[in-house]
């Protein structure tokens, strides 16, 4: 078993789940679902790069997580960004001192903003295990 290179094609699959996700999600459409993808979509591309999946599940696992955390976060920088953009279109340059950036790594973890996505949160949440579940228990039952 190949444990990093499996891991980095996963990395792979996880960063093509948060475009996916955050795509959606513009779109306006729910985007909770990706997370089950990306977690199917990691375990495929690991098992196919580094072979049986055993050494490199806990690996995996976190990545999955991790993976689903970013995209969450990634969905709240995209409205960050958007309301930046509204604020400048209202209100002219001088009413935002700081760049886009700065504007949305300042808010991107501001509990009142976090409390207005509870329930794509809790969803993409849903997802995400019923997603690792699986993706666990295909690769385990595909060890033996």
């Amino acid at each position: 078993e190949r444990v990093g290179l499996g891991l980095l094609a996963a990395f792979g699959a996880v960063i093509l789940g948060i475009l996916l996700t955050v795509g959606i999600y513009r779109l306006g459409y729910i985007a909770a679902i990706t997370s089950f993808a990306m977690a199917a979509g990691a375990a495929y591309a690991y098992a196919t790069v580094a072979g049986q999946v055993r050494r490199g599940l806990p690996g995996l696992i976190v990545l999955i997580v991790l993976g689903v955390v970013a995209s969450f976060f990634a969905i709240v920088a995209s409205d960050l960004s958007d309301a930046y953009g509204t604020i400048l279109d209202r209100y002219g340059a001088g009413a935002m001192a700081q760049s886009r950036v700065s504007f949305v790594l300042a808010h991107v973890f501001d509990p009142e903003v976090l409390r207005t996505y509870g329930k794509d949160g809790a969803l993409i949440v849903g997802f995400a295990a019923l997603g690792v579940f699986g993706t666990v228990r295909r690769l385990m039952t595909g060890a033996r």
